[in-house]
């Protein structure tokens, strides 16, 4: 007994997983009916597998089965193939017999005529041979993929079910169930072009391993994934004790220096391509957004073909967010000026982080990794290098000495910075530094010099806002005095640890830079 065929008519797909909507026809008797149904897949989830009928029908007995050898059609379709193949081999031979025979050396019993007759119609018997063979292997072709398909279904599960009906005949049918090999991943684009409102897009790469093709299917994408556990979390007591002083934990350090390099490999492309003015990027068909319960809903719209395959593009939505673009350097950490985008955090849509790829007038320049906190009002993200600001921070003086009479010990710093503008228009630079700052009431900093800075005296960061003409050097001088007694030893802690790596300097913060691949440790 064949199954009944079905096709996937709706896919609603998870992050993990998809719930495949299928539809068929069935030829019912009044009465019982044992229904044998294909379309499943190896990786189908039995547990979810849900039947629908017209009223006045119901079901019993429903369990997984595979189609028994005599009733498998690979096996007509591999001996169609394997006739084929032989017809091949004739007509190869036929042509080998052709050559042959056209060879009169050694032969006397062949007159002009018909040695010219022979000669004559040779090439047009080799002509037609050969178009056989290829319309043969082209037909072998065609059935090696049909053989293939039939193998595929033929290892999938049929589902044999028992249905009585109350009346009988031709009725459609749906069968649902939960399939583990497809979903999805958000592909995040941000386009910038400095003046323009920066651009967000939203983006899916579905991909699907089940081995057949969802064919003009309608698509549901879903935020998140069916829950595995759904417990309700409980809390347990929450005890407090006084903390054993006793052991020694070695503070955090924080290692200075200037990198040379940034974590993402993006650069300014501003003159890698120019864009055409009679081209522009072709509008995207955008999904219908809506939230449930528990995740958001995105409708895309018409019907869209999947393959096989490990990836097919679709877009969700895109935003257009006013923003304010910077010019910033830290050139205590890394001595390039990155060009950088200020949105309001309220501005940005929800999901809207991890991986970006990143686009600057319609360049693609690389990607980075958006992390938003929704604490703060405004969400601050570099957009690449800004390779035409040169910045530089050099010590100038570092002195220690002792004050007797007041029992302690002080180190005056100073530092110059120098920031060029490279371009031939103005251009405003923001540019940031810092004091350290106490944490104990022995220890003092006073900020002897700042060229103007801004100080945030909670956390010690100083920032510059620097209009800089074409061309222009600006230099900026930095120097504080950290006092302490003079029987104790200080040192500096940071929240951020940096790394730098010792081949080409750029900040890391795994066990390997981005930049070359240099294990750092």
């Amino acid at each position: 007994m064949k199954g009944i065929q079905t096709e996937i008519k709706n896919v609603r797909i998870y992050r993990n997983g998809a719930i495949i909507r299928r539809q068929g026809k069935a030829e019912l008797e009044r009465g019982d009916n044992q229904l044998l149904i294909a379309g499943a897949t190896k990786t189908a989830d039995f547990n979810t597998v849900r039947l629908y009928f017209p009223a006045g029908t119901r079901m019993s007995d429903l369990r997984f089965t595979y189609p028994q050898d005599e009733e498998k059609e690979s096996a007509a379709v591999q001996e169609e193939i394997e006739e084929l193949e032989k017809s091949i081999e004739t007509y190869e031979l036929q042509i080998q017999l052709w050559k042959e025979n056209g060879v009169f050396t050694s032969r006397h019993d062949l007159d002009t005529q018909q040695i010219e007759n022979y000669i004559g119609e040779l090439p047009q018997r080799l002509s037609g041979l050969r178009k056989k063979i290829a319309d043969t292997k082209h037909a072998v072709t065609k059935l090696r993929k049909r053989l293939d398909d039939l193998y595929r279904k033929e290892n999938n599960p049929l589902l044999s079910v028992k249905v009585y009906s109350e009346q009988g005949g031709t009725c459609d049918f749906e069968y649902v169930y939960h399939e583990s090999n497809a979903g999805w991943q958000a592909v995040n684009e941000v386009h910038a072009d400095p003046g323009q409102p920066v651009v967000l897009k939203s983006r899916a790469r579905i991909s699907q391993n089940t081995g057949e093709e969802w064919k003009d299917v309608a698509v549901t994408l879903l935020s998140g994934n069916p829950s595995a556990y759904s417990d309700l979390p409980e809390l347990g007591p929450l005890y407090l004790r006084i903390r054993d002083n006793t052991r020694f934990t070695a503070p955090r350090m924080m290692i200075n220096g200037a990198a040379s390099a940034k974590l993402t490999k993006m650069e300014l492309l501003e003159d890698a391509a120019e864009a055409s003015d009679e081209l522009c990027e072709a509008d995207a068909e955008e999904a219908a957004v809506s939230t449930e319960e528990t995740m958001t809903e995105y409708v895309l719209p018409g019907t869209k073909t999947i393959p096989c395959s490990e990836g097919t593009m679709a877009d969700l939505q895109s935003y257009s967010l006013p923003c304010e673009y910077e010019i910033v350097a830290v050139p205590k950490m890394d001595i390039r000026a990155y060009m950088t985008a200020k949105i309001k955090t309220d501005d940005l849509p929800v999901g809207f982080n991890g991986r970006t790829e990143l686009y600057l007038k319609d360049v693609y320049a690389g990607s980075t990794y958006l992390a938003p906190d929704s604490t703060k009002q405004e969400f601050v993200f570099s957009l690449g290098r800004e390779e035409a600001i040169q910045v530089s921070r050099t010590e100038k003086k570092r002195k220690t000495s002792v004050a007797m009479l007041m029992n302690s010990k002080n180190t005056e710093y100073s530092y110059e910075l120098k920031i060029t503008n490279g371009k031939d228009s103005e251009q405003t630079v923001i540019v940031r530094d810092q004091i350290p700052v106490s944490q104990d009431k022995t220890i003092t900093v006073d900020l002897l010099d700042c060229s103007g800075a801004e100080k945030d005296e909670k956390d010690g960061m100083l920032t510059w806002k620097l209009q800089l003409a074409p061309k222009e050097t600006k230099t900026l001088l930095l120097s504080y005095k950290v006092t302490w007694p003079k029987d104790k030893s200080i040192s500096e802690t940071s929240s951020v640890v940096n790394k730098f790596c010792p081949t080409c300097g750029a900040r890391v913060s795994g066990s390997f830079c981005t930049e070359c691949g240099t294990p750092v440790n």
